[in-house]
């Protein structure tokens, strides 16, 4: 089990390779309090992970997990979609649907970080879509 430093800095490792060299703002961070602004923050307790998101003041999620990769996961998972996001805003049209574009681009964000977590987020996008 990593500490929260140790998993601050391969979070930050992430982020600068994504960012070419430079973390890209607001992204690839592990508060470890609440902002109140729906921020996912973390918290250890004995050997969890709890992944904890609290909007002005109410817990509205929380996730836990004993594994090192699974708790990268959901965090570098926030950091591709606000990246993601952007850029389908950036880059949707009439002819092109919004969904399509940040899904693919969460996708090669993934595939570029491990290809593991794009085959992951690939499942994730098909139950979305057949559902």
């Amino acid at each position: 089990m990593k500490d929260i430093e140790a998993l601050r800095a391969e979070l930050l490792k992430i982020g600068e390779r994504i960012g070419g060299g430079i973390r890209p703002n607001y992204h690839f961070i592990i508060p470890d309090g609440p902002d109140g602004m729906a921020t996912p923050y973390l918290e250890i307790h004995g050997q969890e992970y709890h992944f904890i998101v609290n909007e002005r003041g109410i817990e509205i999620a929380r996730k836990v997990t004993l594994s090192d990769d699974e708790i990268l996961y959901w965090f570098v998972e926030c950091g591709v979609a606000g990246l993601a996001a952007k850029f389908a805003a950036l880059h949707s049209s009439p002819g092109k649907a919004f969904r399509e574009i940040y899904f693919r681009k969460q996708y090669s964000l993934m595939l570029s970080i491990k290809p593991e977590w794009a085959t992951r987020k690939r499942k994730e996008f098909s139950e979305i879509l057949s559902a």
